[in-house]
């Protein structure tokens, strides 16, 4: 990709959040995943241009999470009435009193008071979903649930931001740590509703992950990609005809991958990696922390940034997932409209497809924003009819508020039409493969020609350029090549990937990008466009193991728990830290010998951070009961995704349902 009037761009990506005074606050029962989840989302902040300064629950100093940001002194209430237009981001346990800020612009972050990684994957079904179906529930090691609380809470400070500078007005936005994780695992919840669970199928799973000579491959392909498989693998056996429909695969799986795995065990990630490219598979190796700070890709994109330590030793921190690859040079006034969502008058232009870009375009639609689908008749979003339904319930969930466009970008008429859209739009948002919005003839240079004030979002696998950033990739491809998979597994070191029930990359880049998108609306260079990365947004999460290794630690992602069958085989995720009422060796055993609810009633008595691994629909019952908008209905009565955040005075909420393909043209387009 050709940057184009460079010199603006250079240094925009720290700045999006320039002149931004935040304040991270918490209390002394305020859990450890919460004050986490504060700390990388106040980082992130900071890394986008804020000043982020921290009460005495939180350190400063050089590591990862700590880093940059300025302690507050003489105490915070005091601090607070000299610093009258500062946000908050405020922590605390679901069941105490807040005291809130008089008339602040504040995050209210909040989870049970004994919450922890463990319990934010368990309670939010997301547990029951990672690892062997004979096995017990696997809990991520590492940053993954703080962190991704902590996208959620970007997005909630930048809608802030938004309302203030394009309104002028505040708010309070709650955020709720198990209703995040469970918003990320909407699949499940959809099943459940549906009266289908989805459990964990381990080796059973559509994409295996199978060793090779120096580690693990994901084996993830679709059924157009069997023939590149068989002529990439080179043995005829591969060709026999009970193996050419995926129904034959999976009734021959074992003859299938006993194959595959034989010839993967003779060579090495980075040779499987060449052939995988070399074939147009999206299977990828499983990549290591230690694997990524040799990556070339994330060499060319830059994504480690020179920081020293505490010994003044320098190292390499992940920088944020997202590049502004250029800009207009000029600025342009903000909206000023009547006081109401952060995004009100806001109009965006959705090609998204699938999750990625659907799903980032449905919470910009959320945050008040008139979002319109753009599709053919001819190549509709391929979710519609996902997995052979005629209209897919998950087409509803990523799409619901927004108006329906039909138009064919291949025909000259059609683009002018679209054009036209342009003119008039704030944002595109679009998660084609690179280089087809070129193709078509509708690359940056001629929507800005349109509209110099436009936005173009461009949402990715792996980035706009660099060595094998054009391959394609699906969620769980991404969880296999950003380290996340080499986070989850047994004892035995086999990893895992979520598959087509989570690919959780994809739901994680709807947050981020959401935050980066708002924020670039929220000032006033915002004839922009922005790369962003799913791959770099699950990558950014293994900060201080990645910081670790660049000084030379044999650091690993910390161990966060492990699940525990009871004598009623309910399964139960126990946190490691705190004081445990046995042995890890002796767990299983005290486990074994009492109930699920005679497990937790002990943890509890000892304040140990603990809960029942729920299925899909457990969870949605359970949000449910407790009145949460994690999730919501439609007009046409539809289960939806409901919201990652919410605002007290104004809230957010489902206008519109899914619509058809092109149901609203004759509005919004000239004949």
């Amino acid at each position: 990709m050709n940057r184009t009037e460079t010199e603006p761009v250079s240094g925009l990506a720290t700045k999006l959040l320039d002149g931004v005074d935040v304040v991270q606050t918490a209390s002394s029962i305020t859990p450890a995943v919460v004050r986490r989840a504060l700390d990388l989302a106040g980082q992130m902040a900071r890394q986008l241009g804020a000043r982020v300064h921290v009460d005495e629950h939180f350190a400063t100093g050089p590591g990862f999470a700590s880093r940059g940001k300025v302690p507050i002194t003489g105490g915070l209430t005091p601090w607070l009435e000299a610093n009258s237009d500062c946000f908050v981001l405020m922590g605390g346990a679901r069941e105490a009193q807040q005291a809130m800020p008089d008339q602040r612009a504040t995050v209210l972050l909040s989870a049970d008071p004994l919450a922890s990684e463990a319990t934010l994957f368990a309670e939010s079904g997301l547990a029951d979903l990672l690892g062997d179906p004979d096995r017990a529930p696997l809990i991520p090691r590492g940053d993954y649930g703080a962190g991704t609380v902590a996208y959620a809470v970007l997005a909630a400070l930048c809608g802030l931001v938004a309302l203030r500078r394009r309104q002028g007005g505040t708010a309070v936005a709650r955020v709720d740590a198990v209703g995040v994780l469970s918003w990320v695992n909407w699949k499940a919840a959809a099943a459940g509703d549906l009266g289908k669970d989805l459990h964990r199928e381990g080796s059973n799973a559509e994409w295996p992950v199978i060793p090779c000579r120096d580690g693990y491959v994901a084996l993830v392909y679709v059924e157009r990609d069997w023939p590149g498989i068989v002529a990439m693998v080179g043995d005829e056996r591969l060709a026999d005809a009970r193996f050419e429909s995926f129904a034959g695969r999976q009734r021959h799986r074992s003859e299938v991958l006993k194959i595959i795995s034989a010839w993967a065990a003779t060579r090495s990630k980075a040779e499987l990696n060449d052939l995988f490219l070399e074939h147009g598979i999206p299977a990828a190796p499983v990549m290591t922390p230690e694997d990524l700070l040799r990556d070339p890709l994330l060499a060319h994109r830059s994504a480690f940034l020179p920081e020293i330590t505490d010994s003044q030793t320098e190292t390499r921190s992940p920088r944020l997932a997202h590049r502004i690859v250029a800009a207009s040079p000029e600025a342009f006034p903000l909206h000023q409209g009547a006081l109401g969502l952060p995004l009100s008058g806001v109009r965006v232009l959705d090609l998204g497809i699938i999750t990625a870009g659907a799903g980032v375009s449905a919470l910009l639609a959320d945050l008040g924003a008139d979002v319109l689908k753009v599709e053919s008749h001819s190549y509709p979003d391929p979710l519609r009819q996902w997995a052979g339904q005629k209209v897919s319930p998950l087409f509803k969930c990523n799409n619901r508020n927004k108006y329906g466009i039909a138009l064919d970008l291949k025909d000259e008429q059609d683009r002018a039409r679209f054009l036209a859209l342009v003119a008039d739009a704030d944002v595109v948002v679009e998660n084609f493969r690179r280089g087809v919005l070129d193709r078509l003839g509708l690359g940056y240079e001629v929507l800005k020609a349109a509209n110099r004030a436009i936005l173009l979002a461009s949402i990715s696998g792996q980035g706009a350029d660099g060595p094998g950033s054009h391959a394609s990739s699906f969620g769980s491809t991404l969880e296999a090549s950003s380290g996340f998979s080499s986070c989850v597994s047994y004892a035995d070191g086999v990893p895992f990937i979520t598959g087509r029930n989570v690919n959780y990359p994809d739901q994680t880049v709807v947050l981020y990008a959401a935050a980066v998108i708002v924020a670039a609306l929220s000032q006033p260079r915002r004839g922009l466009h922005l790369d962003i990365a799913q791959r770099d947004v699950a990558v950014y999460l293994l900060g201080e193991t990645l910081e670790a290794l660049a000084t030379g630690s044999t650091g690993h992602p910390r161990d966060n728990g492990q699940a525990y069958r009871c004598g009623d085989g309910g399964w139960v995720a126990v946190s490691f830290a705190g004081s445990l009422p046995a042995t890890k060796a002796s767990l299983p055993d005290w486990f074994a010998e009492r109930t699920s609810e005679q497990a937790l009633a002990a943890l509890t008595a000892q304040s140990v951070s603990a809960t029942r691994v729920c299925s899909g629909s457990e969870m949605y019952a359970a949000l449910k009961k407790r009145g949460s908008g994690t999730f919501a209905h439609g007009p046409d009565g539809a289960l939806v995704k409901g919201f990652p955040f919410q605002f007290d005075e104004q809230p957010m909420r489902i206008r519109l349902k899914s619509p058809a393909v092109g149901e609203h043209t004759d509005v919004f387009c000239q004949p």
